[in-house]
């Protein structure tokens, strides 16, 4: 481009150049010494203007937008679009290239910005459409607390941890007596409501830390990290007489309902010991209740595997 540029200069230059020499040859000014000096530093200023005004004329009208463009795409390639390119609101027929190219460029920098805005808006959705499965895929539909999958992951991430920590572990087994008579009596509708207020119960009796879920159709599950065999007895006993004193009135239906607890603690469970096998011992002993006339609560003591009735 320089060169095209200083090839149009030399022409522009030295043809007054060669006009004023051709119409001073046959004139008495082709003999005097000033006109030939002057003659010969016009030349010579022509020629340094060839040289330097390309230069300067490319710096003016492409090396300053070039500037600009570049300092755009590194906006642009940080995450910055808000300062684009100064330009007229309006393009105009006949603009030359270099502001065509800066308005394409102003363009291009709005529909990456808007691209990102969707994808990033794209990726929120994905992760929030994740987490809400997610939180599906490990609630129970009826009663809205922990099912079965997110009780026994739990389960196996604590007793893990706990293990390692030789902290104590207590489970609970809750079994709803005769669950299947209030069924026949008063209809599925009905006993869904009774979980429904199972649920509650349970949950006001326990912590912040511990985890409740509907284990198995009127089953559920407790797991206490960091709490005492007494800790967990006295948990047991507060749902046990919690639900034994509630009034169920459904549907203008006075229900009794009562259930059956197994208790299983683990004070320092050593490295070998089985999650199955504890909560295999809490099982024990929610059959324990049930075998001992219901409405109870029994512990398993797996240092010499023997069941107590406790309440």
């Amino acid at each position: 481009m320089v060169n095209k540029i200083r090839l149009i200069f030399l022409v522009m230059l030295l043809i007054p150049q060669g006009i004023i020499y051709w119409m001073a040859s046959d004139s008495l000014l082709t003999t005097n010494k000033n006109f030939s000096q002057i003659e010969a530093v016009s030349l010579a200023s022509a020629l340094l203007l060839i040289l330097g005004m390309p230069s300067l004329t490319i710096q003016w009208l492409v090396e300053k937008p070039l500037r600009n463009m570049r300092e755009l795409c590194s906006q642009v390639k940080g995450g910055n679009y808000h300062k684009l390119l100064p330009l007229s609101s309006e393009g105009r027929d006949g603009e030359d290239e270099m502001v065509a190219l800066m308005r394409d460029m102003n363009w291009m920098a709005r529909q990456i910005e808007k691209r990102e805005k969707d994808l990033q808006q794209a990726v929120d959705d994905l992760w929030q459409s994740r987490n809400q499965m997610q939180v599906m895929a490990m609630t129970d539909p009826l009663t809205a607390i922990a099912n079965r999958r997110c009780f026994f992951d739990t389960l196996e991430q604590k007793f893990k941890a706990l293990v390692c920590q030789y902290q104590p572990i207590s489970l609970l087994i809750i079994d709803v007596d005769f669950f299947k008579k209030i069924n026949d009596t008063y209809g599925h509708q009905i006993g869904d409501q009774v979980l429904l207020e199972l649920a509650k119960i349970i949950q006001d009796n326990t912590r912040g830390g511990d985890l409740v879920a509907r284990i198995g159709g009127e089953e559920y599950g407790i797991l206490l990290p960091n709490n005492t065999s007494q800790e967990a007895i006295s948990v047991a006993n507060r749902i046990q007489k919690g639900i034994d004193s509630h009034e169920f009135l459904l549907d203008a239906n006075r229900i009794s309902v009562t259930v059956s607890i197994g208790v299983c603690t683990l004070p320092q469970p050593p490295c070998c010991f089985d999650k199955e096998k504890l909560y295999n011992y809490a099982d024990q002993a929610l059959y324990h209740s049930k075998n001992s006339g219901r409405n109870s609560v029994s512990v398993y003591d797996p240092d010499n595997h023997s069941i107590q009735k406790v309440a």
